[in-house]
């Protein structure tokens, strides 16, 4: 009152806002989108295009019209690990699919009927109206009841040849896990443990030549490691300050990666290292920081989002060459999301 009555400015509270509308600013994103991507969207929209997490209906070369034989039941905010290997398979395999998007437990409630009828985990396929429960066991079901539609993602000699590199993959799971929750200070042996799995997975893939764990094509045993190895170089660099992706210790493994991120199906999963670090405590009750790690959490936290670090080397591999793409990704989301903002 002083202030009014004194003919000063208002306080700030009573200042008039002057952001744009969210109308507003839709509209200025619709006039600096370039028509390349708003027929990609058209297309996605369509359940064509390329592969997109916002995709709710993939027809590949199917026609209009078509009703897939599969429904995916998935996380909505693609976190679920284990959702992302039956969707890349899908990709994959370009088999038509729908997509219907369920709560983890850790963010949201499931429905009552998905609860009852598949016990509410995730992923779940609807295969010609069978459900399915398991990533595994979808996968494998979805192998057989395509085999003469899409090509095989099993080698000639089938689960029998890939078992061995199974049972690894499992050990690096609860090696990584078994690391990544260890309380700080006693986690000597876990971390001795999960460099002792990453040895023998350097080396399985030096056995072959290509960069996939079978060779030079991707095969199912890829799209099982996929999910917690990408998960366990970000998180393992947040909170221990340790690098999977070690070209000077794991070079195999660093090779494998880049065979991955040439895969559209898993750029299109792929999620960035804050995120994933940020998202595995409610899902795995907590994660355990070091002190190794405060110099990466540092930057994944804030420090590389800076203008002053744009010459510095990321972290993390880079998803956009295109920084005016990049922009209005983000500005599309969060126009996207203005009700919840």
């Amino acid at each position: 009152r002083a202030a009014a009555s004194g003919g000063g400015p208002p306080p700030p509270a009573l200042q008039l806002d002057a952001a744009p509308s969210w109308d507003a600013l839709q509209q200025t994103l619709d006039a600096q989108t370039p028509a390349e991507e708003v027929e990609i969207a058209k297309q996605v929209a369509a359940g064509r295009g390329p592969p997109t997490a916002a995709a709710n209906l993939r027809l590949f070369d199917a026609p209009d019209g078509y009703e897939p034989r599969v429904t995916l039941y998935r996380d909505g905010s693609s976190w679920c690990p284990y959702c992302q290997k039956v969707w890349m398979q899908l990709e994959e395999k370009r088999i038509p699919y729908k997509v219907e998007r369920i709560n983890m437990r850790c963010y949201g409630d499931k429905p009552a009927w998905f609860q009852r009828e598949t016990g509410g985990l995730l992923p779940v396929v609807r295969l010609d109206g069978e459900l399915i429960t398991d990533s595994v066991s979808i996968m494998f079901a979805l192998e057989r009841a395509f085999e003469d539609d899409a090509e095989s993602l099993l080698p000639p000699g089938g689960l029998a040849e890939i078992r061995p590199l199974m049972n690894l993959e499992s050990q690096h799971a609860g090696a990584w896990l078994g690391w990544l929750r260890a309380p700080p200070g006693g986690g000597g042996g876990a971390k001795a443990n999960y460099e002792r799995v990453l040895q023998q997975m350097d080396g399985a893939l030096a056995s072959t030549s290509g960069g996939f764990f079978l060779g030079s094509e991707l095969s199912l045993v890829d799209l099982l490691f996929c999910s917690f190895l990408e998960r366990a170089e970000a998180s393992l660099l947040y909170y221990k300050g340790f690098r999977v992706r070690d070209a000077s210790k794991y070079p195999n493994i660093c090779a494998w990666f880049d065979a991955m991120e040439s895969r559209p199906s898993f750029r299109a999963s792929q999620s960035d290292y804050y995120t994933h670090a940020m998202d595995l405590p409610p899902q795995l009750g907590g994660c355990s920081a070091e002190s190794g790690g405060e110099a990466q959490r540092a930057l994944l936290d804030g420090g590389e989002w800076t203008l002053a670090s744009l010459s510095q080397q990321p972290l993390q591999p880079l998803r956009d060459t295109d920084e005016t793409a990049a922009k209005r990704r983000a500005a599309r989301q969060l126009i996207g999301n203005h009700e919840k903002v």
